[in-house]
């Protein structure tokens, strides 16, 4: 049985879908912290491939990866973020293992085995010069992607997430009985995920073993570090968020401290225009400290938000709520979108010699206008009746109220006229148009 025992009251952050797991009436207020770390994230993906998109020429591409080098804690933050609201909305609940599996599994699968249909079609309908296959080839190939991760390059975390799902039921046992030990707990998590960096980053590589590799790093062992410290801190939410307030200089100077040394790292194994792949790899032991203190720093900054939205409600909170609901679609859609601005050309007017010659002008432009691109796709989505399989969120009922008002305006109007009250010339026109509007509606 999974069973929510934790020391502290709950806080009210949502669950994997987005929605608030019951809780008794007199929770405190929902707090905030956990969405704001999931937008930021979400955004910070966005930015990275929006980077990388553009970067390729000699003179940028070492400060480029770089950017997309520390930006590789969005994924690990992913996976910290994802159990730590898993934990808080489990707590004071009860099911088996297989309820678990059955509320929250599609959640994740449906989402994931669709966008690896749609990306398989539309790499070959919108990259130039990459016709489609034959069909034996196209759909061997699709079942090799949806296997490993590989139909997009953002999926692979969808499969990662299926295997947290997978096994939250163990992590929830483990928890119960060690989560009091929590040095031990994170001791052990930080041992396996740095054996598995030492052997990805240095050990040779047998012959033969490319396809254990290429799926390895997909796996939870990869990530065991940032697995306990999400578990641990719903498990001891109030102590962690306390300390963390308590020693807020401390976390950005130690954040600081090995952002400079993963930094100097990079730079001693690259050079301009020309670095090791083993320079940029999302496992390097020698990035690991940036990862983890990045990832507290952006906690610590969503905590102190989440503290003063809290005491001075205002509109950041309801743009973080907004911005909740719509972030996995972003993260789902972004790379099509990506595409699509490559084939029409934007990429070519960005680099245009009227344009900035500034790249990171360049790189802000098109993060700019790729995340307007996808938030709009996405409320599109959202209104669809199957919008839970394409971005794991309910439907948003288009409102009708405004059409109905809209209509009663113009009878009101129209029985004016007929008892010799007529309309202002401005008004009639005004009404003429929305008229037409409102009967070309389906």
């Amino acid at each position: 049985m999974i069973a929510g025992t934790s020391q502290s009251t709950r806080s009210g952050d949502t669950g994997p879908s987005g929605a608030s797991a019951s809780a008794p009436a007199n929770r405190a207020p929902r707090a905030l912290t956990a969405d704001f770390v999931r937008v930021s994230l979400f955004t910070l993906v966005v930015v990275t491939h929006s980077v990388n998109a553009i970067s390729w020429s000699p003179d940028v591409i070492r400060e480029s990866n770089l950017v997309g080098t520390l930006l590789h804690m969005t994924r690990y933050g992913f996976v910290a973020v994802t159990l730590f609201v898993l934990v808080l909305s489990m707590r004071g609940r009860t099911m088996s293992a297989r309820q678990f599996w059955r509320r929250r599994f599609g959640l994740v699968v449906a989402p994931y085995l669709i966008w690896s249909v749609i990306y398989a079609a539309a790499d070959h309908v919108i990259i130039k010069d990459n016709p489609f296959p034959d069909p034996a080839t196209f759909f061997t190939t699709l079942a090799h992607d949806i296997a490993t991760g590989e139909a997009k390059y953002q999926l692979y975390f969808l499969l990662i997430s299926m295997q947290i799902y997978l096994l939250f039921p163990l992590l929830s046992k483990l928890l119960d009985r060690f989560g009091d030990r929590p040095w031990q707990f994170l001791a052990v998590a930080a041992a396996i995920q740095l054996t598995m960096s030492v052997v990805f980053q240095y050990l040779p590589r047998p012959s033969g073993w490319d396809l254990v590799y290429a799926v390895g790093w997909k796996t939870l062992p990869m990530y065991t570090l940032f697995m306990a410290m999400g578990l641990l801190a719903a498990h001891h939410k109030e102590a962690v968020e306390q300390w963390l307030r308590d020693h807020a200089f401390t976390v950005v100077a130690v954040a600081g401290c090995c952002a400079a040394f993963s930094i100097t790292a990079y730079l001693l194994n690259s050079t301009p225009g020309l670095f090791p792949e083993s320079a940029t790899t999302a496992w390097n032991p020698a990035t690991l400290p940036w990862l983890v203190s990045g990832f507290a720093l952006l906690w610590l900054i969503a905590l102190l938000w989440n503290d003063r939205a809290t005491a001075v409600p205002g509109r950041s909170a309801a743009a973080v709520s907004w911005a909740t609901l719509r972030a996995f679609g972003v993260f789902a859609v972004h790379p099509l979108i990506l595409d699509i601005l490559a084939r029409a050309g934007f990429f070519d007017l960005l680099f245009a010699e009227r344009f900035p010659g500034s790249h990171a002008i360049r790189a802000i432009v098109l993060v700019v206008t790729l995340l307007t691109l996808a938030l709009l796709t996405v409320e599109l989505l959202l209104r669809l009746p199957f919008s839970k399989y394409l971005v794991a969120r309910d439907r948003i009922p288009v409102p009708i109220d405004p059409i109905r008002e809209l209509v009663a305006k113009l009878r009101t109007r129209g029985d004016d006229e007929q008892n010799g009250v007529p309309a202002p010339n401005h008004a009639r026109r005004h009404i003429d148009t929305q008229s037409e509007k409102v009967t070309a509606q389906p």
